[in-house]
């Protein structure tokens, strides 16, 4: 589809007043029934499509945001909400004229795409969300294909270098042109400024369809994580330098204030960076993140320092439950892949009671970071994260395949997930591991440590081996 194409589409579902929804639809597709009967085959092409694509965003999440009552949405007026019976018979006349032009394959597309979301745990996920009866949505931890998760409910991505990479080898056709037309119009850019400007395309075609749930919660939803360069991890000055050098061509990208937060590792370097951007009210997402010493450290000053209206502290499970796992291993212990699953868990818990709650409830309550699990493994990651307490919000983002296992099969939704008792024996098993300490415990390490932690290590190695890549790809 075309941008314009899918502008056409995002503002049918989260511009149009719920009340006039019927009257406008029939207008667009009395329109769209005039211009076909004249258009070329390939315009014909593409009016079915777009009808095609309406009916199934009326049966999906989209929905929900706009149309639909819920208890997210920030409304300066009362209105009506959309019945789902009513958004039934929109999709039926869809689906009519796409009969009546002979299109019963695309019916059948739509109404199996539809199934799928019917049974989709995501999007029951959402939903429970967007109605209140949980405070953890989920997002795409992907920079392609981020209209399909929205369907699903996601409501935010994260990107690093080796997603933007992707993004562009998955879809060469339409960033491969994006970036020679902006070598042609910077001949004078670096490398890394070449690569910071194609990063800042790929930001700003997954902030445009973010956009409007930013702009209908108010600025509390709806945003992209963008990571600085990641080679420059020690380095507080050049983050910083980094930040200011893309904020201003978002902004003018996005016509506003970006629906968009800087990734910035938990580092040493990266606690001066995070206070100097949240101070100019940039919003940040702590990665590289994966214990609860880097988790206070950040929330600390974030707390202290911030005038961004959102901040993110990721914690990224699999990237710290996979060496724990293998120092368990090398100890001995006989089912570290089942106790290795509980690592996060305990972390999150843990996480939760002393930052998130409020001191009435024994925590310190801080308001200006929320929790992000990411790099999950396995559907226990998403389950354990989903809670409901009214102090703070969590995001989880979930990879493709992790999306598609999660909804391969049914699965309870327990509101209170996240409190799922860590069993005794598990505990103490995972407290053998000094990689677990140094993550669980307040202090299990210092400032001075988190640059050595291991998985920062590992970590950090991965996303500048990705960087190079997309660099090399980027200058040619």
């Amino acid at each position: 589809m075309t941008e314009q194409s899918i502008e056409t589409l995002q503002d049918l579902i989260f511009k149009t007043v719920p009340e006039e929804l019927s009257q406008r639809l029939d207008t667009w597709r009395q329109k769209l029934a005039a211009e076909y009967a004249r258009a070329s085959d390939q315009r014909q092409q593409e009016i079915a499509e777009l009808l095609h694509e309406n009916a199934i965003d009326l049966q999906s999440v989209l929905a929900d945001w706009n149309l639909k009552n819920n208890t997210v949405v920030t409304r300066g007026e009362s209105y009506v909400p959309v019945s789902d019976a009513a958004l039934g018979e929109e999709v039926a006349q869809n689906y009519a004229l796409l009969q009546q032009w002979a299109r019963q394959d695309l019916v059948d597309q739509a109404k199996a795409v539809a199934e799928e979301f019917a049974t989709s745990n995501l999007a029951r996920l959402a939903r429970m969300a967007l109605q209140g009866e949980v405070n953890t949505f989920w997002g795409n931890d992907y920079a392609a294909n981020l209209r399909r998760a929205m369907r699903k409910g996601a409501c935010l991505v994260t990107t690093n270098p080796q997603l933007v990479n992707i993004a562009r080898e998955e879809d060469p056709e339409y960033w491969t042109p994006v970036r020679d037309q902006l070598r042609e119009e910077h001949p004078d850019y670096s490398a890394l400024d070449l690569a910071s400007a194609m990063t800042v395309q790929v930001v700003v075609a997954n902030a445009k369809l973010l956009r409007p749930i930013w702009e209908l919660t108010d600025g509390q939803i709806g945003y992209v994580s963008l990571q600085l360069n990641p080679k420059n991890a020690d380095d507080t000055e050049a983050m910083v330098e980094q930040a200011n050098w893309v904020w201003p061509r978002l902004t003018e990208a996005l016509g506003g204030t970006p629906n968009c937060v800087f990734k910035v590792p938990g580092t040493k370097a990266g606690i001066d960076a995070a206070a100097e951007l949240t101070s100019n009210a940039m919003g940040v997402n702590i990665t590289v993140n994966y214990s609860l010493p880097q988790q206070i450290a950040f929330a600390g000053v974030i707390e202290k320092n911030s005038t961004a209206p959102v901040s993110f502290r990721t914690q990224m499970d699999g990237r710290v439950d996979d060496p724990v796992g293998e120092e368990l291993e090398e100890l001995g212990v006989s089912d570290w892949e089942e106790v290795k699953t509980w690592c996060t868990t305990a972390i999150r818990q843990r996480d939760y009671r002393i930052l998130c709650m409020s001191p009435q409830r024994g925590g310190v309550g801080f308001t200006k970071t929320r929790m992000l699990p990411a790099s999950g493994r396995g559907p226990w990651n998403i389950l354990r994260s989903i809670h409901r307490e009214p102090e703070a919000s969590t995001f989880i983002t979930v990879f493709p395949n992790r999306q598609e296992e999660f909804d391969s099969e049914p699965r309870e939704l327990n509101p209170d997930g996240m409190w799922t008792p860590v069993p005794k024996d598990i505990l103490e098993k995972l407290l053998k591991s000094k990689l677990f300490r140094q993550s669980y415990e307040p202090d299990g390490m210092t400032v001075d440590e988190f640059d050595d932690y291991l998985p920062v290590v590992r970590t950090l190695k991965g996303f500048s081996e990705g960087f190079d890549d997309f660099v090399a790809w980027v200058a040619g």
